[in-house]
């Protein structure tokens, strides 16, 4: 045994050596400005680190921190994912609850369309919503007016799409049940029970890892469809602190079931504790199963499956360039955050996730 361990050792320093070299070809090239990943085993520490910059703007740079905070962008799926299932746990919900036993909507649009739909296709993306509608672009118009239209426009599907709309009527739906704005409710449902004492929707800007400049891909998205908006933010410089996503950020005030929590990779990582068997109280055993199988076209109760979480993992991907995979047949929990819209043209990162997260399970499985 004393023999075979320089070997070992030797083994996981020059794994580590990859991570770094990896990370490092990846700002090379451009494919973000900085990132922090962290790796937990049945929610112990394993391996933590942050590369490059947390902000560069030509003339201002701030080094990466671990415990700094990420726009999670879509990952805040993941937190609204759990505040639900958490309801669920408690009896104040139900898997089956129809949407608009909850919702107050009277547009009969809306009550023709939505009428059969319930929380779990929601959850799973089932329930055929259309994927995307920029709400900022009708300002003075309410959520329901709004959602009335696109429903009428983009008639629902029997397919699975994934759709932002889902999850904002989740966030809602959480509010509504709760009796609380989404800021404090998702406060008492998932960070203080989890122990996430610096998640939030409301950061403080110098604590958070710094985004985009303005909207650029989102404007372009909006040009298409034929819209306009006058409101964008600058592009002269990355804003920090804000959420990058348009319908959170400029319809929602920041407070939204699809996007819109920053929170650092140990926040994240917390998430993994959840159904890793880390944490055995706060969600129901059966319910916790449920969520976590593939109930087909890759997708869970919030939870993605596929290619991305290799080793029959599952997680989220962030637009911001957030990426979190659970692995419960090792154990590990891999948090990598990246700003990967803190350069001059974003790119897909994909790639870059699937080398780290294989990296991670050769090493620390």
């Amino acid at each position: 045994m004393k023999k075979s361990l320089p070997r070992i050792l030797f083994d996981k320093e020059q794994a580590l050596e990859q991570f770094d070299t990896v990370t490092q070809n990846a700002m090379q090239d451009n494919l973000f400005r900085g990132s922090v990943l962290r790796v937990e085993r049945f929610g112990k520490l394993q391996f933590e680190k942050a590369w490059g910059d947390a902000l560069y703007d030509g003339q201002d740079r701030i080094p990466m921190k671990t415990n700094y905070l990420f726009d999670l962008a879509s990952l805040s799926k993941l937190f609204t994912t759990n505040a639900i299932l958490r309801l669920i746990t408690l009896k104040k919900l139900q898997e089956h609850t129809l949407i608009l036993d909850l919702l107050p909507y009277k547009d009969p649009r809306l009550l023709n369309a939505l009428n059969k739909i319930d929380i779990s296709s929601l959850l799973d993306h089932s329930s055929g919503i259309h994927y995307w509608y920029p709400f900022y672009t009708r300002q003075g118009e309410s959520f329901e007016s709004i959602l009335s239209s696109v429903v009428e426009k983009h008639p629902l599907e029997k397919r699975v799409i994934y759709s932002d709309l889902n999850f904002m009527l989740l966030g809602l739906i959480v509010e509504q049940v709760t009796g609380k704005l989404l800021a404090e409710a998702m406060t008492d449902l998932v960070f203080s029970p989890l122990g996430m004492k610096s998640a939030t929707y409301h950061p403080d800007p110098c604590r958070t890892v710094a985004t985009e400049f303005g909207n650029r891909i989102e404007k372009q998205m909006v040009t298409n469809l034929g819209l306009e908006f006058a409101f964008w933010r600058t592009e002269t410089v990355p804003f920090r602190g804000t959420t990058d996503d348009g319908n959170c950020h400029y319809f929602f005030k920041d407070e939204a079931g699809h996007a819109g929590i920053y929170a650092n990779a140990k926040e994240v990582a917390s998430l993994g504790k959840v159904y890793s068997g880390q944490e055995t109280e706060y969600l129901d055993p059966e319910l916790k199963k449920i969520a976590t199988t593939n109930r087909g076209n890759d997708r869970g109760y919030g939870f993605q499956f596929g290619e991305l979480y290799p080793q029959e993992g599952f997680g989220h991907t962030g637009f911001t360039g957030t990426y979190l995979h659970i692995n419960p047949a090792t154990g590990l929990t891999i948090t990598l955050l990246t700003n990967r819209l803190h350069v001059a043209c974003p790119q897909n990162i994909n790639p870059f996730r699937q080398e780290i997260s294989k990296l991670c399970l050769q090493t620390f499985a």
